[in-house]
């Protein structure tokens, strides 16, 4: 039982399970499997439609590394190695291309939607099918379910938390400590995130313990008594405690203290032996708190958590020394540089942008249910109107901002507007009176909100997939680089050299990397220094950056005439212009009331998008074929 000091909520009748035991097939069961295979079709299909992302072709590419024998070593720049191990399998079951580069995003992101489930004692029946549906038809969560990148893994690792947490605060049970430590694990060998949601969650934990120790120390209780969310925050803490040696080094270095830093890829520049002095020190102070606390399941949780990270970061034992301190330093001490570097600038209000125009179904129902539960709610929905609050926050001061980390924002969003919006439901009884007339409303507003969304989700990852008209679109390959590699794979095949055909790719190029994934089979002389250029390129085809034309022009005699083709898409971002006056007279302006609605409804925009541009330039008297298509080379 829980003490006085923290009212622990309680399952309803029916809904206990057990998170390891047997699911059988039943009415209950049913409908969320029926909203995995929507899920499930809605992710899979098509899903090379779209060419690759910047990002996502250095995940592909360093994919395929590992997968024809290159080998993978972890680099913070890249986030965690969990999706390049991920990736691999799918690349030898069926091979290398757009497509299987997206199987292990749209996997996750089908498993999402079956895990509201495991809380159904919490979120209530209707509540869990509601999240559910939520997460089948969320613009944001499908388009980054269709995305080689690890945000979608790591809502699955943060749910699958909240289930073990939520279950271990009520049951006690040892077994969910096992699996808390395993998703953690995994949660921090994907991507640094996770730091953040550790400091949420435990921080909420800390709340809740603190509370408990003043009503034991006001009643004269034992200070020492069993107490679960204590039990777990000292698990979670001692576990991660070792991967904050580099947040311990930032008040160091404002001493004065010489400790090393990792800028951006180049981690020679890292003291390996402070790194791991750092992290040893840390893991043994968290070590004798570990086991003054409960030995046997400390070591237990530890071997596992430990286990999983040494076998990622240290690519199954092939970089053993080197990836740990990665792992253990790098990680975190990479995020912070990024950060502080703030590439990707946006404003404050850049992530409300984007949850109004996309996750406005389940962000205003979050905000009424918010305002509820903080006054009525029980201890679960208190959690989770402090999970989005404190998420909202961090997001709008964190100092890069792209557009893939609102997804850590919906999805405390959808938890909360799910659980809500399910206990509206669950009240609507058909029938005559006033009462049902405004039930009827509000089923008729709430089908209106979902149409819009679906139609939302259908235009930002099925639609628009060539056009940057949707905020999501950041460093978007063109699909002219697909075009390009297919009409390369034409020319090989035409010379009779196939994947012998050389390149020469200039390395200037504005997302230059998204050309190696598309290129990876033919051999790449790249053009490092182009203001050296003293000579005809090597290549067969010549990719070159367009402020470099001019300095080839001299050595092109070999070339036709030369295409501009764009390699990357920026949605256009004239929102950072706004201003506070702006705003105002926007607010009365019908105008820009019009231009708004415009926008929400067929994505018009009324400025030019951004692009990085390439020229490429194919042999003398070779002319493509239009309507040569990429299929081989996605």
């Amino acid at each position: 039982m829980a003490s006085k000091g923290v009212k622990m909520h309680q399952n309803r009748r029916g809904c206990r399970f057990s998170l390891l035991g047997r699911l059988r097939v039943n009415k209950e069961v049913l409908p969320y499997l029926l909203l995995m295979v929507g899920a499930a079709v809605l992710r899979f299909w098509d899903l090379d439609l779209r060419a690759m992302h910047y990002d996502e072709s250095l995940h592909a590419y360093y994919s395929w590394n590992l997968f024809t024998g290159l080998g993978y070593d972890h680099e913070p720049w890249m986030h965690g190695p969990f999706q390049f191990y991920g990736t691999w399998p799918i690349y030898w079951l069926f091979g290398a291309s757009d497509y299987t580069a997206r199987v292990l995003p749209a996997l996750f992101g089908t498993i999402l939607v079956g895990l509201p489930y495991f809380l159904r004692g919490y979120l209530g029946r209707m509540g869990s099918l509601v999240t559910a549906m939520f997460f089948v038809i969320s613009p944001t969560i499908l388009y980054f379910s269709r995305f080689a990148r690890n945000d979608i893994y790591i809502l699955v690792w943060t749910l699958a938390l909240v289930i073990c947490l939520w279950r271990y605060l009520e049951e006690h049970r040892p077994r969910y400590l096992y699996l808390s430590a395993a998703f953690l694990g995994l949660a921090f060998c994907t991507k640094e995130t996770t730091y953040v949601t550790f400091a949420i969650f435990s921080s909420f934990l800390l709340v809740l313990v603190a509370k408990e120790l003043i009503a034991r120390l006001r009643g004269g209780s034992n200070l020492f008594a069993p107490f679960a969310p204590a039990a777990y925050l000292v698990l979670m803490a001692t576990l991660a405690l070792p991967l904050f040696a580099a947040a311990v080094a930032v008040p160091l270095r404002w001493l004065g203290a010489n400790l090393p830093r990792w800028q951006f890829a180049e981690a020679e520049s890292v003291n390996v032996g402070w790194a791991i002095f750092i992290g040893v020190l840390l893991f043994i102070i968290a070590a004798v708190i570990g086991l003054r606390w409960r030995w046997r399941a400390w070591l237990l949780c530890a071997a596992i958590f430990w286990g999983i990270f040494g076998l990622f970061y240290t690519s199954f034992f092939h970089n053993t020394l080197d990836g740990i301190a990665s792992g253990v330093w790098g990680s975190f001490d990479y995020w912070l540089v990024v950060h502080g570097e703030e590439r990707i600038d946006q404003p404050w209000y850049y992530y409300l942008m984007i949850l109004s125009i996309y996750e406005f179904l389940p962000f205003i129902f979050a905000i009424a249910g918010g305002i509820y539960y903080a006054i009525k709610g029980d201890l679960f929905s208190r959690f989770l109107v402090y999970w989005a609050t404190a998420g909202l926050i961090f997001y709008a001061v964190v100092g890069e901002k792209p557009p893939w980390l609102v997804l850590h924002l919906t999805l405390p969003l959808i938890l909360l507007g799910g659980k809500f919006l399910g206990e509206l439901l669950s009240r609507i009884k058909l029938g005559l009176g006033w009462r049902n007339v405004r039930y009827l409303a509000l089923l008729l507003f709430i089908i209106s909100l979902v149409v819009f969304t679906g139609r939302a989700a259908w235009q930002a990852s099925l639609q628009h997939q060539e056009r940057p008209t949707e905020m999501l679109v950041y460093a978007q390959g063109a699909p002219e680089v697909a075009q390009v590699a297919a009409e390369i794979g034409q020319l090989a095949g035409e010379m009779g050299i196939g994947k012998e055909l050389e390149i020469t790719l200039d390395s200037t190029i504005n997302g230059v990397w998204v050309w190696p994934w598309y290129l990876r089979e033919y051999g790449i002389d790249w053009l490092i220094d182009p203001d050296s250029i003293g000579g005809p390129p090597r290549g067969s085809v010549l990719i070159l950056g367009t402020a470099n034309v001019e300095k080839a022009k001299p050595y092109l005699e070999k070339y036709g005439e030369g295409r501009r083709i764009r390699t990357l898409m920026w949605f256009p971002e004239r929102y950072k212009e706004m201003t506070p006056g702006k705003f105002l007279r926007n607010i009365i302006s019908l105008e820009a009331w019009k231009n708004g609605w415009r926008y929400f409804l067929y994505r018009e925009t009324w400025c030019p998008s951004g692009s990085g541009d390439a020229m490429v330039y194919f042999p003398k008297g070779y002319a493509p074929n239009e309507n040569t298509r990429g299929e081989d080379s996605r």
